[in-house]
């Protein structure tokens, strides 16, 4: 048993490394942002009671008046805590907040103390506000954003680039996944036969795959551009100049070739794995046979290459729906974005994170179930073949 414990121990122990990389970079920013989704999360106000302010002059500018000018009595009936607080920090803060101001911030207090002379120097937003209020304060120490529910799933039905978005990922898994998976298998096919020259073959194919995607996007981003080497190709047929990246009928599918030709080298590999494991004495046996080249392929080789099929076509779908990093280098018009882009764009170029996880959370939900289905089918298909 001590053996077995220590044995236990040491497989725990070499093991944790990855099982906290695991939890701190996938699980936690999973639960997290199945939270966000449901609420206003705003990334842009997550330092906003963090900010340094001049108390004299916030008072001051608010009320329009020197110290010596203020009335108490006569500045209380027109001081709104709530609209001080916002035009102090620069921005809206939630209903929550200011009704907490205006049951518990002592304005009274505040204007006594700007009147007297007492209100001097500068502190953190939160710190002020906290100084002054009666209860509450701790709704001011740091960013909370406020839990609305299914709001933000209720806005996205509403959202015509929702749905422009989604339409453009579907479509673009639609294309891509096939017509890559089929030029893997033949390039697998090609690199397997035996003729001269196939191991540089394999890594002509194979360098788009372990080449930098910012990189690859680069390049063609100069070869899709109107001086670029397709267009000047196309001009010695008397072709004019096509605007591929900013034309919405043709970035994405320029985007979508580019895109079949960096992952079909990569597939080309996992096929080729396949066809190394296929018993030669299988082949020969059908060769015997009478079977010709066609029927050895599609009654021998295609269905032993079943499970490498599942997995070429799984992750197709799951990468061609989760595609960003090209469309981030190459799309500009909002008409050929892809739900990934959308998501980043609403989180870090509007802020609107609590959006931006609703709609992470739906778009998983749909790969997810579109993945099961998919790979339920595929086995039926394969095992019928």
């Amino acid at each position: 048993m001590k053996r077995r414990a220590r044995e236990a121990i040491a497989g725990y122990a070499f093991s944790l490394p990855i099982l906290v990389s695991v939890a701190v970079f996938t699980v936690i920013p999973i639960v997290q942002a199945f939270y966000y989704s449901f609420t206003d999360y705003d990334a842009l106000k997550q330092q906003i009671f963090n900010a340094t302010v001049d108390k004299v002059m916030a008072v001051g500018m608010y009320l329009g008046l020197l110290p010596e000018e203020v009335k108490v009595d006569q500045a209380l009936k027109s001081f709104d805590p709530a609209s001080f607080v916002e035009s102090m920090i620069g921005t809206s803060i939630s209903k929550k907040l200011k009704r907490i101001l205006r049951k518990y911030f002592d304005s009274k207090k505040l204007l006594q103390d700007y009147a007297s002379g007492r209100l001097s120097g500068e502190s953190k937003i939160g710190n002020f506000i906290r100084e002054y209020l009666k209860n509450g304060g701790r709704y001011f120490e740091k960013y909370r954003p406020d839990i609305i529910g299914l709001k933000n799933f209720k806005w996205m039905i509403k959202d015509e680039y929702f749905w422009i978005a989604l339409k453009n990922s579907f479509i673009f898994a639609l294309v891509v996944t096939p017509i890559q998976t089929f030029l893997a298998l033949i390039l697998a096919v090609a690199a397997n036969s035996r003729v001269r020259g196939v191991s540089f073959f394999k890594t002509s194919f194979f360098i788009p795959a372990i080449t930098s995607s910012a990189a690859i996007s680069m390049i063609f981003m100069l070869l899709y551009s109107k001086p670029g080497f397709i267009n000047r190709t196309l001009s010695l047929f008397g072709i004019q100049p096509v605007d591929w990246l900013n034309n919405p009928s043709t970035a994405l599918p320029a985007v979508m070739a580019m895109n079949i030709w960096t992952t079909a080298g990569y597939f080309m590999v996992t096929f080729l794995a396949g066809l190394q494991n296929i018993p030669q004495s299988i082949i020969e046996a059908a060769i015997i046979d009478g079977a010709d080249g066609w029927t050895r392929f599609w009654k021998i080789t295609l269905p032993l290459l079943k499970p490498q099929i599942t997995f070429v076509v799984t992750m197709g779908v799951i990468g061609t729906l989760q595609v960003f990093d090209q469309i981030y280098f190459l799309i500009k018009s909002q008409e050929n974005t892809t739900m990934s882009m959308y998501i980043y764009q609403n989180a870090f170029r509007y802020g609107k994170m609590g959006y931006a996880s609703a709609l992470a959370l739906i778009f998983f939900l749909i790969i997810l179930s579109i993945t099961l289905i998919q790979r339920k089918f595929m086995e039926r298909g394969l095992e019928a073949m």
